[in-house]
């Protein structure tokens, strides 16, 4: 049994990455009551008496791959957001017992919902306040994309990430008489070309190592380069030319870093642990900062700070070197004890989740490799395209060196 620290009057439990979905075998978290359980287990000694914080630090819900009427619309407005709420939470319902039983054991008990990427609905009030009301208990806090506790500062992670990245002032914008998300335009691509494939390739979302999901399978790398530049020839660049579509704001180079994290997960277009490590400096009161994002799960120290990166509790698997599921990842969150302002002990906790979902994963991604060989263009158009968006990089790199030199 873990022990409370000589002292602690506050705990918090920081969860990331959970990832709740809609349902069905895209559902990356089929586990809601496994979850709910995990929330009980803070009801039980030795952690009676404490004042406890729940945060859903951002990706609580999947809202990005929740369709609606069988479509990603990259336009969400207030409706569309509510339609991905109702869809989550009617699957999901042992998830909100669970909070209600941590809010009704003590009045020193609270729960925080902060943004991530993946969730970002959360921002509209009317989401927020729809799901405090199905929770049905006061106590539900939704302080944005960050929250403090004394000393102790907790964020999901995307705003230090430029595919993912929003204005956290003004999430909302208006258009067209609808008020609607401003997405980023990671988001966005992703919507527009990653989700009309999710039915047929949900399962390489899952497994790692990323890099080698795509050697092995270079018919779905082959797929999903050329339904990027078709998109961005086609539909992007024609509607961008309008100007009148908010969400239409990535250059090809923005689109080309997608692909490249989609198809490798290399941190180096994105946020990363050195990018975290530094808000221990840039955030002079927080001697301990706690982010999630990265699916990672990571422990830096220097001197009397300390960075904590969560892992993700959604179902993620294991790949060996010839494609076989070999098993599942651990599910990594954190725990943070405070005395009054002062974190005095912080640290991840590691616990296995439940076995998978009949269908969640292939016994081999090979399995995958007829589903992708009938989506693939002629290797005429193949040629094309990739002679096409060789001469598009080289002017892009041409006029930046250009800009450079002037």
């Amino acid at each position: 049994m873990r022990q409370v620290p000589d002292g602690a009057d506050r705990l918090v439990v920081v969860l990331s990455d959970i990832e709740m979905g809609a349902g069905g075998p895209l559902d990356d978290f089929p586990h809601s009551a496994w979850l709910a359980d995990l929330i009980r287990s803070y009801l039980e000694p030795p952690y009676q008496g404490l004042e406890i914080d729940l945060v859903f630090d951002g990706d609580t819900f999947d809202f990005l791959k929740t369709s609606v009427d069988g479509q990603y619309p990259r336009h969400v407005t207030r409706a569309v957001a509510l339609a991905k709420l109702h869809r989550v939470l009617a699957v999901h319902p042992a998830f909100i017992e669970g909070v209600r039983e941590f809010l009704d054991a003590s009045p020193h008990h609270n729960v925080h919902f902060v943004i991530g990427n993946h969730d970002a609905e959360l921002a509209f009030p009317v989401v927020q306040a729809e799901l405090a009301e199905a929770i049905g208990r006061g106590r539900v806090h939704f302080p944005g994309f960050a929250v403090d506790f004394g000393d102790l500062h907790v964020e999901h992670g995307q705003q230090h990430d430029p595919m993912f990245a929003v204005n956290p002032e003004q999430p909302l914008i208006e258009w067209k008489g609808h008020t609607m998300l401003d997405l980023p335009w990671g988001s966005i691509a992703l919507l527009d070309v990653i989700m009309p494939m999710h039915e047929i390739f949900y399962a390489l979302d899952r497994v790692k190592p990323r890099g080698a999901v795509f050697q092995l399978l270079p018919e779905v790398r082959e797929v999903v380069s050329n339904a990027f530049w078709r998109y961005f020839t086609r539909e992007y660049v024609v509607e961008a030319w309008r100007g009148d579509d908010p969400t239409r704001k990535a250059s090809w180079g923005m689109l080309r870093d997608v692909l490249y994290r989609f198809t490798t997960f290399d941190a180096g277009t994105s946020a990363d642990t050195p990018v975290y490590q530094k808000l221990t400096q840039d955030l002079p009161d927080a001697r301990v900062v706690v982010v999630g994002h990265l699916h990672n799960a990571a422990w830096w120290t220097a001197a009397d700070r300390k960075l904590l990166q969560t892992g993700c509790l959604r179902d993620e698997y294991v790949i060996d070197p010839m494609g076989t599921v070999v098993g599942s990842l651990p599910k990594v969150y954190a725990e943070c004890f405070l005395q009054g302002p002062r974190t005095i002990r912080s640290e991840l906790v590691e616990v296995w989740g439940p076995p998978p979902v009949p269908g969640h994963v292939p016994a081999s991604i090979l399995e995958l490799r007829d589903a992708a060989r009938p989506l693939l263009a002629p290797q005429a158009e193949r040629d094309r395209m990739r002679a096409e968006e060789e001469a598009h990089v080289a002017r892009e790199e041409g006029t930046d060196d250009g800009q450079q030199e002037r």
